[in-house]
């Protein structure tokens, strides 16, 4: 039997900052029997390192052959026009959720919805249970109405239906702009598979125990121009 081989190209990182959150998303890149695909395509600052990380492991833009959308918030769908050859999947519940008046009831703003707008008609529509190659789509609503997970053998991508691994922890959600009984719901879900985990803004990790255990690490450079006024504090919260 084949299986699916995967590989985080952006990890996730649990920054924000004293101007809101920061947005750097995790995005992972899928094969089957050598075609390529991503779960998320991570937010417009991340055009630049995703292309370049692609290209470091011989892949072009025009070789990704499909992109699964966790869920379709700014920092996980903006760079879909960097993959015009791929077939993209969401969900109908939310791609009908994104278009409608919905999300700002929520307080939810994070819905780009003139690309989304102009994209309508490329998208596939999934349904849980359904199959990507030899991946499983699972539904975990929530952090948004139709936000979903892929699963194969040995993992689970999250979008941010998972966030941090200490929402895993805990099992429960830090936010969510649809539903927070839905959200805790679907990382009880999560967690109680007993994969790998691949959450939307955090380090791939497995719970051991109960206890975190990061499966790889990440970081990032901050860069400020030089002999600006512009103060940078890290602060641990």
């Amino acid at each position: 039997m084949n299986k699916l081989k995967w590989q985080v190209i952006l990890s996730g990182l649990p920054i924000t900052s004293s101007r809101g959150f920061v947005g750097w998303s995790s995005v992972s890149l899928i094969n089957f029997n050598n075609h390529l695909g991503l779960f998320d395509v991570g937010a417009e600052g991340a055009r630049e390192p995703l292309l370049n990380n692609l290209k470091s492991l011989g892949i072009k833009a025009s070789d990704i052959e499909f992109v699964i959308f966790s869920h379709l918030h700014f920092d996980h769908f903006i760079n879909i026009e960097l993959f015009p050859n791929a077939t993209v999947y969401t969900t109908n519940e939310e791609l009908d959720y994104a278009l409608s008046d919905e999300p700002e009831q929520h307080g939810d703003f994070n819905y780009i919805k003139s690309s989304l707008y102009y994209y309508k008609n490329r998208f596939t529509l999934l349904y849980p249970q359904d199959q990507v190659y030899d991946g499983k789509i699972v539904a975990l609503p929530g952090h948004t109405k139709g936000s979903i997970g892929f699963e194969s053998e040995g993992c689970i991508f999250t979008g941010d239906a998972l966030k941090y691994a200490t929402e895993a922890k805990n099992k429960s959600t830090t936010y969510a702009y649809y539903n927070k009984q839905m959200a805790d719901s679907s990382i009880r879900a999560i967690v109680a598979r007993n994969k790998i985990i691949i959450p939307g803004h955090d380090p791939v990790f497995k719970l051991e125990n109960d206890n975190i255990a990061y499966l790889n690490d990440a970081s990032v450079e901050v860069y400020k121009k030089k002999d600006s006024c512009v103060s940078i504090f890290l602060k641990e919260v």
